[in-house]
């Protein structure tokens, strides 16, 4: 029983660490976004530069998913929202088979 309530302690605060962290990457993504600080990120001939800047030139970046002007920081909203949903199917799975 007591290894129980540990688990679900520690489920916990992992929960609050991570949607406190979106929450902060989100306010700044926020308070960022259409001013001069957003990142300038280098156009140079670098293969990784041009796939990247494909990618966030996207469809999926540029109209499909838009909380913010800046595609890149619709790029890293993506990606943190799969983590978290990942997490969260992982956290689930645990919990199923601990319960048996």
């Amino acid at each position: 029983m007591m290894d129980a309530k540990k688990h679900n302690s520690s489920l916990i605060k992992r929960w609050v660490t991570t949607i406190g962290i979106f929450l902060i990457v989100q306010l700044i993504f926020i308070a960022v976004d259409g001013t001069f600080l957003e990142p300038n990120i280098n156009d140079s001939n670098n293969v990784f530069i041009r796939i990247g800047r494909w990618i966030l030139n996207s469809k999926l970046f540029t109209e499909w998913i838009t909380p913010y002007s800046f595609p890149f920081f619709n790029m890293i909203m993506l990606f943190h929202v799969i983590a978290i949903l990942l997490q969260a199917v992982q956290d689930i799975n645990s919990r199923l088979v601990f319960k048996k």
